[in-house]
């Protein structure tokens, strides 16, 4: 009788340690299609979201439009939060909810890199680090390189350390834009910037990060919450009319 009630326990903690692995399975299975490499801290998986945060340090005093002709705007305050929150990565795009000022959309780090002017910016450019870049640095160093050429033609510095990757434009005499951009380079996400560009009105943004974490989401939790209750009411069901 002893043995067959130890017998029960073993198939009971053994089924609940395989429902426990499986969650934790497939908590690693991500939510990425992407050719380039980003850091798994930036990389949502089906319970986990990444969610950076940084505060605005410089702000113009205008109103930005988003877009040409969107109809969306923006208005952000010195000490204001920035925030993104990433659903997901695809076709070397990252994709999730912004967050600036008054403006909350769904959108994708490039145009995020275009509309802050986060990039070399014009339309020739092919290169859009933006909130978050992929960890293939010396495409990125090209990418940048390449972008420095017609219009935007002016000097681009970039410097590598153990911890950061900085990159730093002055546009020529086409006009007057000035960015630096700073990135921890283990994860690609972005730590500091600053960006002011001249050509319509006095547009200018700084930007410092003050958190980047991952936090399970509401229906991840009541899944797995559910899945387990339903587990273990089918192992008791199973261990009783084994008695």
């Amino acid at each position: 009788m002893v043995k067959e009630v130890d017998r029960r326990k073993t198939v009971f903690t053994g089924s609940i340690l395989c429902l426990v692995a499986l969650l934790l399975g497939s908590n690693t299975q991500v939510v990425a299609q992407s050719a380039v490499p980003y850091s798994s801290a930036v990389t949502p998986t089906p319970f986990v979201t990444p969610s950076l945060k940084w505060t605005i340090t410089n702000v113009t005093n205008q109103v930005v439009e988003w877009g040409w002709g969107t109809g969306s705007y923006w208005k952000a305050n010195k000490s204001g939060p920035v925030t993104f929150e990433i659903a997901a990565i695809q076709d070397n795009e990252v994709h999730g909810q912004f967050t600036i000022g008054n403006l909350t959309l769904l959108t994708n780090d490039s145009r995020i890199a275009i509309e802050l002017v986060f990039s070399i910016w014009f339309n020739s450019s092919i290169w859009f680090p933006g909130l978050v870049s992929h960890l293939d640095w010396a495409a990125v160093d090209q990418e940048a390189t390449a972008s420095v050429s017609g219009w935007m033609a002016g000097e681009l510095e970039i410097r590598t350390s153990i911890a950061t990757k900085t990159y730093i434009y002055h546009q020529g005499d086409n006009g007057n834009q000035n960015t630096t951009l700073i990135y921890d380079i283990r994860t690609g996400v972005l730590l500091e910037a600053y960006t002011e560009f001249f050509f319509f009105n006095d547009y200018h943004l700084g930007l410092l990060l003050i958190r980047s974490t991952r936090y399970f989401t509401f229906p991840a939790l009541f899944l797995v919450g559910i899945t387990t209750l339903v587990v273990v009411v089918v192992l008791l069901v199973f261990i009783h009319k084994r008695k």
